[in-house]
């Protein structure tokens, strides 16, 4: 009588990979370099309209702080810009990519939260080690969301909230996750397409210092994509991410104005 041993299941081969996550090769590639291109028009179109109509209105031109109304709005179009185009072509692409958040979904986030929480203590230990512990994110070095006006202020702060823990990760995921990395997997199997986008992501921020933060980062997000097909769950490891930064920022940034 011969005992038949059940395989163990595949979770990051060539082939789960497509069945789980893969969309087609040339559209989620270009797919995603479109949403890029055509949120930095928005933005740029958003900012010449906002800054005559500040210009019209007050005499005088806005502050361009990362965390003023004037910066978080044009950065909220961005995103709004970019993210729209990527859902419709992740739609069009593939099935819906979303879907409700089941038991593996659950055990998948919380063991990518365990890998954030390592990684968060490498990223102090490495601050440590080159003398950054003061470092902030690239663009964020002068992030203040305090005005004139409390009114503004809570505008601000509102905006850059919103901006940080909900639409960044929603719309990164979709692009880096959904398109590039559905994309890439196609051809190249889940790790080498986990290891590339997160590259492409942790160099897109600029930030040399955190750059092994950020491509860990995606590396996490992109895993527990291909583990799960789920972009929830990505979206949900990458704003508890976040949330952490937006905090800091934040309370940082009204700690030193009182």
């Amino acid at each position: 009588m011969s005992v038949r041993i059940a395989s163990l299941p595949r979770v990051f081969t060539r082939e789960d990979g497509r069945d789980r996550v893969a969309v087609p090769f040339w559209n989620g590639l270009l797919s995603a370099v479109a949403a890029v291109a055509i949120g930095f028009a928005v933005a740029f179109a958003v900012g010449i309209v906002l800054t005559i109509a500040i210009v019209l209105t007050t005499g005088n031109a806005p502050s361009v702080k990362p965390g003023h109304p004037y910066a978080a709005a044009i950065e909220l179009t961005m995103y709004a810009g970019a993210g729209a185009f990527a859902w419709w072509r992740l739609r069009k692409a593939r099935r819906n990519p979303f879907g409700p958040l089941r038991a593996h979904d659950i055990r998948t986030i919380m063991l990518g939260v365990s890998a954030l929480v390592v990684l968060r203590v490498g990223t102090g230990i490495q601050l440590v080690l080159t003398h950054q512990t003061k470092h902030v994110q690239a663009g964020f070095e002068h992030f203040d969301v305090v005005t004139h006006a409390p009114a503004f202020t809570a505008i601000g702060v509102t905006l850059g909230v919103l901006t940080m823990v909900l639409v960044a990760p929603l719309v990164e995921e979709m692009i880096f996750r959904g398109l590039l990395f559905g994309a890439l997997v196609q051809r190249m199997g889940v790790l080498a397409s986990a290891l590339i986008t997160a590259v492409i992501f942790g160099a897109i921020h600029g930030d040399p210092i955190l750059f092994p933060t950020l491509a860990a980062l995606g590396f996490v997000a992109a895993l527990a994509y291909a583990a799960t097909g789920n972009l929830w769950v990505p979206i949900t490891l990458h704003a508890l991410n976040n949330t952490l930064g937006a905090v800091f920022l934040v309370g940082t940034s009204l700690q030193h104005h009182q």
